[in-house]
């Protein structure tokens, strides 16, 4: 028996091989289809797509063996891959270099082999797709050039392989990189965002009306414009990812939509619109939706048209069921939007048409369509110059039952809580600790913090706490190990997410091993103290 010798360039042969992290790894239909393909091609019994590292041949699909590997020093394939035509074998026993190789003596008892190499983009060859009889046979030339074929067709699906792998490695990275700067960004933000809200409501408690009210106001605003963008960036990419998931709900859809509209109703005033909303008579008091989006799908629908219609004309909102669809409708007066530019419209940062009004990200339209996508519905847009715009979205109709829910006053009286609650904060960053301290003390509420994981596990067996309130990113052990070991002594204390890492809340919100619920950085008063009603005494 003869064995191959290591080829001219082994290292980059190996290295090629090892670029598609294939081996070992679990049987994939389309290389068995290719397998198949090339045994009934061929007319043998056996096939198979045959890789050679250092020591073996390991066999990535198989059809006619049982084997998953053999010895490289006694392997056929191994001399395959010394060149890039197909190598043929007709009768083994005929052949000085395999007559008495194990493989033809025992085992599957080889008497015909052909094997076309598997030649990467660089030219190293890493294998084959071999075909195997157990008595003396002969390729004609169409079975040749098929063989050859179905070896580059191995080959191409290896490199695809590879570059899904580099894609999901890319994608990994950027969503690591979001979901960091989602933290960073949104932490200053609660700092200005909340202090300023805080400021608000002190004046306003206190009657004043100054020139340092109106700076305050403006601090505010600037500050939540600025969040829209950060959250809309967030979104998209969410999206993208597949990290964005659904928590429908049974929700009382008219007054959801009457809330919606009251707060769109606002900014139309400000640019002097006529806004209008209609709910149809038939439409049912309760649907199956998730709130939260089926809500911002409708803001960001109606805050682009409100964006694009001049002053002094209308906005309308309409809501319908139609074929056992949700049917809503924003209308506009807008200037209406060119048939080429209908195909750009829910394309990321794009901003089409003219306006006065130029804030904004961009975004709006994409988020909407990647909404309507992950709600399993659509969105089209009926339009042209000078005529105004109609956007369409169709939703499926899920009827469910609705249990009211006492909604909380807008403004929460100071003494609600008993003052015997006990309430943890673990928060590292020392701004955000000012900030959560001075709202729950217009709660008459006084936390007690912890900098760190280790020093909350130390601290929560120390006092007899009614909440828990925990940042996900600390030093040391993190928010989730922290509340995952708080959890095991304490099953019944509730544990609260504090944290600016949105694609964190993305991944964990239905997730209630760990956390009972989620606060977001920015922290809004308005919120918390909701949060406060569902878990304290």
């Amino acid at each position: 028996m003869q064995s191959a010798p290591l080829t001219k360039n082994e290292q980059e042969r190996l290295q090629a091989l090892y670029d598609y992290d294939i081996l070992d790894t679990d049987a994939e239909k389309v290389f068995d289809d290719l397998t198949l393909l090339a045994s009934e091609i061929c007319n043998t019994p056996i096939a198979l797509i045959s890789l050679v590292d250092p020591e073996r041949q390991w066999f990535k699909s198989t059809v006619g063996l049982d084997a998953t590997e053999t010895p490289r020093d006694i392997a056929f394939c191994a001399h395959a891959i010394h060149q890039l035509e197909i190598f043929q074998v007709e009768d083994t026993l005929l052949d000085e270099r395999f007559f008495d190789n194990p493989l033809v003596t025992d085992g599957p008892k080889i008497r015909f082999y052909a094997g076309t190499p598997l030649v990467s983009p660089e030219g190293h060859a890493i294998g084959t797709l071999c075909a195997i009889d157990s008595k003396p046979h002969s390729l004609n030339q169409t079975q040749i050039n098929a063989l050859e074929i179905l070896g580059r067709n191995v080959i191409s699906q290896m490199e695809l392989r590879k570059r899904i792998k580099v894609l999901k490695e890319i994608d990994k990275n950027k969503t690591d990189f979001l979901s960091s700067m989602s933290h960073e960004l949104r932490t200053p933000m609660n700092a200005i965002i909340g202090f300023s809200r805080l400021l608000l409501d002190d004046a306003a408690n206190r009657g004043a009306n100054d020139q340092s009210v109106e700076y305050l106001k403006h601090i505010d605003y600037s500050g939540k414009r600025l969040l829209s963008v950060i959250n809309s960036i967030l979104d998209i990419n969410k999206i993208e990812a597949g990290m964005m998931s659904l928590s429908p709900t049974p929700i009382d859809v008219r007054q959801t939509i009457q809330q919606i509209a009251g707060m769109l109703s606002n900014s139309a005033l400000e640019k002097g619109i006529d806004f209008q909303w209609q709910l149809a008579d038939l439409l049912p008091n309760t649907l199956l939706l998730d709130e939260a989006k089926f809500s911002q799908l409708i803001i960001n629908l109606v805050n682009n048209s409100i964006k694009f219609t001049p002053s002094d004309k209308k906005v309308t909102l309409r809501v319908r069921t139609e074929n056992k669809r949700l049917i809503v409708e924003v209308e506009d007066e807008g200037e209406g939007i060119t048939e080429a530019d209908q195909s750009k419209l829910f394309t990321q940062f794009q901003q089409l048409g003219k306006t006065q009004d130029q804030q904004g990200s961009g975004l709006g339209l994409a988020i909407s369509k990647g909404l309507v996508n992950l709600m399993h519905g659509t969105i089209t847009v009926k339009s042209a110059p000078n005529m105004g715009s109609t956007f369409t979205v169709s939703l499926p109709l899920t009827l469910a039952e609705y249990e009211p829910v006492v909604e909380l006053a807008n403004k929460v009286q100071t003494n609600t809580f008993s003052a015997n609650n006990v309430i943890l904060v673990v928060e590292d960053n020392e701004i955000n600790q000012v900030v959560i301290e001075a709202m729950l003390a217009t709660f008459e509420l006084a936390p007690i913090f912890a900098d760190t994981g280790e020093q909350a596990l130390e601290k929560i067996t120390q006092h007899n706490f009614n909440l828990v309130l925990m940042d996900i990113h600390l030093p040391g052990i993190n928010g989730i190990e922290a509340s995952r070991r708080i959890r095991q002594q304490y099953p019944e204390l509730p544990i609260v997410a504090l944290s600016a890492d949105s694609f964190e809340q993305e991944k964990m919100k239905n997730d209630h091993s760990v956390f009972d619920d989620f606060l977001t950085k920015p922290v809004e008063k308005e919120a918390l103290a909701k949060m406060l009603h569902v878990y304290l005494k």
